[in-house]
């Protein structure tokens, strides 16, 4: 019986660099977004500030999952 080899396994590299630079204005877009919310509101939604901060976080974990180049 012959085993059969995979030619391509995975997510090609040119794909996961397009991922990496996605995360990563979002990640600075989200940091942009919260620093001016927290500058422009005199009464801070502590609620949006802990939403801000739990998507910037769970981007910054997919980006370290991400294999290296």
């Amino acid at each position: 019986m012959r085993h059969m080899r995979a030619e391509h396994i995975g997510v090609s590299f040119q794909s996961i660099h397009r991922v990496k630079e996605q995360l990563i204005r979002e990640i600075t877009n989200l940091e942009r977004q919260l620093e001016q919310m927290r500058r422009n509101d005199d009464m801070i939604d502590f609620s949006m500030v802990q939403t801000y901060k739990e998507m910037i976080h769970s981007r910054r974990e997919m980006l370290q999952r991400l294999p290296r180049d």
